[in-house]
């Protein structure tokens, strides 16, 4: 594997959903295969608190609000050094503040990773039945490959009637 696509550094993006820790685990498990490490990432999307009625005008409340932001990304992150450790994979962990495609872009290339590993979908409502806007943004424009990891509603939904998991893999169904 390593000689004709080296992965000795993987990063996986996190926002602490389901989708997000299936992508974690597919990340540590190719880790694991290539000898390689993982960075954890999460992005605050703090920029966003702007849009919140009165935001600014309190900014007791605003950096509380910030900081819980921050927490959880910390607690996200920490369950993945949870599961990385279990596997012995050496880990370097990220919270940093942004936009989460924009962030997500620039730290694969600081950190020069070989391989981008996140869910196709947030923790957005919407998203659930399209690919999330900020898994589409990255794979449109990211300069390292991106392997995307479904939520489990996407795989029951492709599974349906008829359709058994290999089958929406692109595999044969059994005749």
């Amino acid at each position: 594997m390593s000689a004709n696509f080296p992965l000795h550094k993987i990063m996986v993006a996190t926002d602490g959903s389901d989708t997000s820790r299936r992508a974690a685990q597919a990340a540590i498990s190719l880790a694991n295969l290539a000898g390689g490490s993982v960075v954890v990432l999460f992005v605050a999307d703090t920029a966003r608190l702007v849009q919140i009625s009165g935001y600014l005008m309190f900014p007791v409340l605003s950096e509380g609000i910030r900081e819980g932001m921050l927490r959880a990304g910390q607690a996200a992150i920490d369950e993945v050094e949870a599961m990385a450790s279990d596997a012995g994979i050496r880990i370097e962990k990220l919270v940093v503040e942004g936009n989460p495609s924009d962030e997500i872009l620039r730290q694969s290339l600081e950190r020069d990773v070989d391989l981008l590993v996140m869910g196709s979908v947030g923790k957005g409502g919407l998203d659930r039945f399209i690919l999330g806007s900020v898994a589409q943004k990255v794979v449109e424009h990211s300069k390292v490959p991106v392997m995307l990891v479904p939520g489990i509603d996407a795989r029951k939904a492709s599974e349906g009637p008829g359709r058994s998991a290999a089958s929406a893999m692109g595999q044969p169904l059994p005749s």
